[in-house]
């Protein structure tokens, strides 16, 4: 067994528990029925939550030549994943009641701050992990600058999720989570894995 192999397992628990978790959520929802008073902006942000989730655990196979880690690093790159979880958690109701009308607006609105502020989290503990990886073993001629880590952040989705937990226009809501939803799809569609 590699050590990729070893490591990736721990990733491939959590983000498919994030991904059983959206799934489950999904079923009930269904089974509901007309009860369900859809809303696009919960299920925006649950696709795009999917594809992060999708797109982060394919984007581990970069790391399939990786020869040495360590705990702590272990240790870090779970942490960074629990966020993502806790966003496809709090995305969807996890309760659905016998009768009643579940209105997934007011699911959105009761939840986005936890949803946004985990993904918010896990943007920066995935930058911070990045940091850390790359002021340990700098890349070939690329020496580690804070200068360059910092402008490397990801600054522009946290200040947009942080504006999705402050502004409440619906139509605000909609068209951001759109182009955030259309423009992740753009970034990671295309990208080609090979063994």
């Amino acid at each position: 067994m590699s050590l990729f192999e070893f490591t990736f397992g721990l990733s491939a628990v959590i983000l498919g528990l994030a991904l059983t978790q959206m799934a489950g959520a999904l079923h009930r929802l269904a089974i509901a029925g007309r009860r369900v008073k859809w809303a696009p902006e919960p299920l925006l942000l649950a696709a795009l939550i999917f594809t992060v989730l999708v797109s982060v655990w394919l984007f581990q196979w970069a790391q399939r030549d990786v020869q040495t880690t360590t705990i702590g690093l272990m240790m870090l790159q779970a942490l960074k994943l629990l966020f993502p979880f806790l966003g496809a958690a709090f995305v969807l109701p996890d309760q659905v009641p016998e009768s009643g009308l579940v209105n997934l607006y007011d699911h959105y609105e009761r939840t986005r701050r936890y949803t946004y502020g985990a993904l918010i989290a896990g943007l920066l503990m995935f930058w911070v992990h990045d940091v850390i990886q790359w002021a340990i073993a700098p890349l070939g001629d690329d020496p580690f600058r804070w200068t360059t880590a910092l402008a490397e952040g990801p600054w522009l989705f946290v200040v947009i999720y942080a504006a999705l937990i402050v502004v409440r226009n619906r139509w605000f809501n909609r068209i951001v989570l759109t182009g955030a939803l259309t423009f992740w799809l753009w970034q990671v569609a295309g990208q080609r894995l090979a063994a």
